[in-house]
């Protein structure tokens, strides 16, 4: 069986159509109540973590002993990034880690490793906690069928 095709660019949504990366959101992600929660700020902070799921460095490979980290869900981002990506400063650094702790209460990420300015980047991990009592049954019962 040959690897299937990902989805391809169009040249009005890359300027890279062959070697660009995306950040998909999904439909149900994007009309859940706990996503509609979420500040404009938080939800384009969230589609620069979806980003990192295709970063050129993964926590997997950098340590293959965790694990833990040996999730295509895992994933680097630090406050360096953010500002780099233009979505915070350093002077209001204090509303990313308030953005970022808020997209671990409401389910979205998990913290597996903290940071070190400077030093280490932290590391993250894509977690379904969003999901309301409803999708979980859903869920349950697709997995039933299969």
């Amino acid at each position: 069986m040959g690897r299937r095709k990902g989805y391809e660019l169009h040249t009005w949504e890359s300027t890279n159509p062959k070697h660009d990366t995306t950040a998909n959101i999904s439909d149900t992600m994007l009309n859940s109540p706990v996503y509609k929660s979420l500040t404009k700020n938080q939800r384009l902070l969230y589609v620069y973590l979806k980003k990192q799921r295709f970063g050129t460095r993964k926590p997997a490979r950098d340590f293959p002993e965790v694990v833990a980290y040996q999730t295509e869900a895992c994933f680097y981002f630090s406050l360096g990034q953010a500002i780099e990506y233009g979505l915070y400063t350093e002077s209001n650094k204090g509303q990313y880690y308030a953005d970022m702790t808020a997209l671990e209460e409401k389910g979205f990420i998990r913290c597996l490793s903290k940071g070190r300015k400077g030093r280490s980047r932290s590391i993250y991990l894509f977690i379904n906690e969003w999901w309301t009592e409803d999708d979980r049954k859903r869920q349950r019962e697709r997995v039933k069928l299969s």
